[in-house]
């Protein structure tokens, strides 16, 4: 198993910081808080021969269902948004999937990943609204980072994706369990530290729970979700 450790960059904090968030971008590396909302704009991304996710929104919150099932809830952020350098939100596990190892297909269950696309300037031109998260991981400079709650490794762990590994890569963010935390996290900082590239523009955020390889039930949610 590929697994690499450095200290984390995210940090807790009070819930009441992200009542603070909403102001919108007026520009490409404005350094101001903009919700990410759960609403119509998401959309779900299921694979074959593999039951889906059950996603569910409502309450400002994005309720998270995976037994026996894998899938991932995605969203493609506006032009306003691909400055954005930090992000934070406030995710909640009720019922967990067991430590795992998340470097082998067969065996990759997690609780959530919170996933931050990057792609360079050219690429972040011909995303849209309604653009599928297929064609940005067949994109040259597409780097994925899904910060994850679950696997058996220590936090701040580095686990490549079995299935893309140099374009998807694990930081372990939670330990397989359940709990309420709200996470910041430098994506700045952790985009070098992971793929020793740099962050260049953040063109969508998505939310995964993967529990097909277990008899496992993972029962969570994900809300309050801004990027800086």
């Amino acid at each position: 198993m590929t697994s690499i450790k450095f200290p984390m960059t995210r940090r807790a904090f009070g819930l009441g910081a992200a009542a603070t968030a909403g102001a919108l971008f007026s520009g490409i590396g404005v350094a101001r808080a903009a919700a990410v909302p759960f609403d119509e704009s998401w959309e779900h991304l299921t694979f074959r021969r593999l039951e889906p996710n059950q996603f569910t929104l409502g309450d400002g919150q994005l309720r998270v269902v995976a037994d026996g099932s894998s899938s991932i809830f995605y969203r493609m952020l506006e032009h306003s948004f691909h400055g954005a350098q930090r992000a934070s939100w406030t995710w909640q596990v009720d019922s967990s999937v067991p430590p795992s190892d998340l470097s082998t297909i067969g065996t990759d269950d997690r609780n959530l990943g919170l996933f931050f696309v990057s792609v360079d300037a050219a690429g972040a031109e011909r995303v849209r609204p309604g653009t599928n998260i297929r064609s940005l991981m067949t994109n040259r400079s597409a780097r994925i980072l899904m910060y994850t709650w679950g696997g058996n490794t220590p936090l701040g762990s580095v686990v490549p994706s079995p299935h893309a590994p140099e374009r998807l890569r694990n930081l372990i963010t939670r330990p397989a369990g359940t709990g309420r935390f709200t996470e910041t996290v430098d994506l700045a900082a952790d985009f070098p530290k992971v793929f020793g590239q740099p962050l260049e523009r953040l063109v969508a955020v998505a939310v995964s729970s993967n529990s097909e390889n277990t008899p496992a039930r993972v029962e969570a949610t994900v809300s309050g979700l801004t990027v800086t």
